[in-house]
């Protein structure tokens, strides 16, 4: 059994109604994630790659309990996290920290950063309190940081060091699974480098596991073993990382790594110069771009199955 598996999440949100829709009191449902099933290994990287609004983080929001779905489990050692209350969501909390895209609205600009890494143990009791500060110290250290920064404030730190807090702050319970949500999207190219293989370091170091989200694709088929490709809030192509970004199956999946500059590109066919059309809600979410549509592809969604040992979503691929 993997430490996390999560099995057909659905959500939606209620849109905000238009001038017509307010005189008839009506409003509209936008479903931001529909049916997302896949597992996290223990000390293993399950990467969720899409565009920017495909449901990535709605996901990660959903896994860390900061809202809840539709429908849908999320079990963490076998444990459905939605039937936890009182002690038993507390630790589950302690188990499964989050680190988020911006460091410093994440982070609370009145605090201090030893008072920002010390609430946790205080809260859950971790240490006494006269071990505070040692921890905070052994905290800043593991994550390159100084001691001696801990009476500071945020604003007085880079971006990347912010992100180094962050890390340092969700390492503070000892969990055993981080979601980081695009965590290196606001960092300058050099330092996201450092941030990668902070992480890389601490999961060899820690056994931490990773969901990891992130557009960034050169960063995902370094860091994960394993990755979901979404859609419109489906995951259309899951599989092995190096799998997904070396025989992608999925036009949607090719399409993306399509994109991505390459040194040597040769004779890739540019698939992004699609025109789109309306989109079809019983057909595949996919089908107003895709290069690759024929026939039953405007009428029936593909459901994801296994295919050559990785799941993919596409009609292509049924016999």
């Amino acid at each position: 059994m993997g430490l996390l598996k999560v099995t057909g999440v659905r959500k939606s949100y209620a849109s905000a109604p238009g001038l017509f829709d307010r005189l008839r009191s009506l409003r509209s449902a936008v479903v931001a994630v529909d049916g997302v099933s896949f597992s996290v290994g223990v000390n293993k990287v399950f990467a969720l790659v899409g565009e920017s609004g495909c449901g990535k983080s709605t996901v990660a929001r959903v896994i860390v309990r900061l809202t809840d779905p539709d429908a849908g489990e999320v079990l963490f050692k076998g444990v459905d996290v939605f039937g936890l209350r009182a002690e038993a969501l507390k630790a589950y909390r302690r188990s499964v920290q989050i680190i988020f895209q911006d460091p410093f609205a994440s982070l609370n600009p009145r605090m201090s950063i030893f008072a920002t890494l010390s609430e946790p143990l205080r809260i859950h009791k971790i240490v006494p309190k006269s071990q505070y500060r040692q921890k905070v110290a052994d905290l800043l250290h593991t994550v390159g940081l100084t001691p001696d920064v801990m009476n500071r404030y945020p604003h007085e730190f880079s971006g990347g060091q912010r992100q180094r807090i962050c890390i340092a702050r969700a390492l503070t319970l000892s969990p055993e699974l981080v979601v980081a949500d695009e965590p290196l999207s606001s960092l300058d190219v050099s330092i996201q480098a450092q941030i990668l293989n902070l992480l890389l370091e601490l999961r060899q170091k820690i056994g931490l596991s990773y969901l990891f989200i992130s557009h960034d694709l050169h960063v995902v088929q370094y860091f994960s073993d394993d990755t979901g490709v979404m859609y419109l809030g489906r995951i259309v192509e899951q599989g092995a990382t190096e799998e997904v970004f070396t025989r992608p199956l999925h036009p949607y999946t090719q399409m993306l790594i399509d994109c991505v500059p390459q040194i040597n590109p040769g004779d890739r066919v540019n698939r992004s110069s699609v025109i789109a059309e309306e989109s079809s809600s019983s057909g595949c979410p996919f089908y107003p771009r895709c290069p690759r549509r024929f026939e039953p592809c405007n009428r029936i969604s593909p459901p994801l199955e296994p295919y050559n040992g990785r799941l993919v979503a596409c009609h292509l691929y049924k016999e």
